[in-house]
């Protein structure tokens, strides 16, 4: 994923030198190293600027510059709606201050290859600062418009959101701390099998995993997103006499007769069991999805030794 990411702010110089008077005479105020004259007439204010564009929000604490030089690089927090503060694909996660619908946020994340986009929410085309995006927002985020569409020359806008200076978070993200988390807690795989010590030609030997049939990791939170996650196994047994056979039980020990086999011929037997874990995981407000492919295997063998049985004839 590709995000151009909003330049850091810039804060004013505070010097003496820039004090701005307020009953009709001009002023000096001195940015990052440009003179910049300021008049006060009325309910008008002129700003002449020789090569910066300026966002200046009095009260907020807010200073953004931008060189005009690079302009197609960055947010043009004037109101240029072309240039883009954040992009990528990967199946975005619409925060709660979406101002769209619940349907419209899970459309969006379910679209790993879509194309999404946020930008300043000002009046396209406006040369006035955005103090809109900054006043409809609490302090430290800015109004955005958050565009989505198939491919790159498609989107449109959905909605609006209030987002500050990191990225925006996408399932591609969010898979990856599934992966780690299912790692991280996954129940050990501990099979074993009945009788104990082995079993006879004619008698079917009952085998478990130790293992339960679904677990559910802690939940998380990753950019003010919850995300829980139940992770559910399947076995491959290889019975070591040419056959195997795949099941979405666990097993249990005698009585259950959930998982059999029995053997032919004796001899001694390495027979192998596999889980392959795979996962689920919901975002509060928006869905639940599937995690691309298996998470994790495990393996494990265990020797059983098989025995013949004769027929012995007893007379009275």
């Amino acid at each position: 994923m590709h995000a151009s990411r909003v330049q850091p702010n810039r804060r004013l110089s505070t010097t003496r030198e820039n004090q701005v008077g307020l009953r009709g005479k001009p002023s000096r105020l001195k940015l990052l190293g440009i003179s910049v004259h300021i008049c006060f007439g009325g309910n008008h204010m002129k700003i002449k600027l020789a090569r910066w564009a300026l966002v200046v929000v009095m009260g907020f604490g807010l200073v953004t510059s931008t060189d005009l030089a690079s302009s197609a690089a960055t947010p043009d927090v004037g109101g240029d709606n072309s240039i883009s503060a954040y992009v990528g694909t990967g199946g975005l996660l619409l925060p709660d201050s979406f101002s769209g619908s619940t349907q419209t946020k899970t459309a969006v994340a379910i679209c790993l290859g879509c194309t999404w986009r946020y930008s300043i929410y000002c009046m396209q085309g406006a040369n006035a600062p955005c103090k809109h995006a900054v006043t409809s927002c609490p302090r430290g985020s800015l109004l955005h418009r958050a565009w989505f569409g198939r491919t790159p020359d498609t989107t449109t806008v959905v909605g609006s959101v209030c987002w500050g200076s990191s990225t925006p978070v996408t399932r591609r993200q969010v898979e990856g701390q599934v992966n780690d988390y299912v790692i991280r807690y996954v129940p050990d795989l501990r099979p074993g099998f009945d009788p104990p010590g082995g079993s006879l030609t004619t008698v079917p030997v009952i085998f478990w995993t130790g293992q339960s049939r679904s677990f559910n990791p802690p939940n998380f939170s990753l950019s003010g997103h919850s995300v829980s996650i139940t992770a559910t196994p399947t076995w491959r047994w290889t019975w070591d006499d040419g056959t195997s056979v795949w099941k979405s039980v666990a097993g249990a020990q005698y009585p259950s007769r959930q998982i059999t086999h029995q053997y032919r011929s004796p001899g001694s037997y390495s027979v192998g069991v596999t889980t392959v874990w795979q996962a689920k995981y919901t975002v509060s407000g928006i869905g639940t999805f599937d995690v691309s492919g298996e998470v994790l295997r495990q393996s494990k063998t265990l020797d059983v030794p098989i025995t013949s049985a004769r027929t012995v004839l007893v007379s009275h």
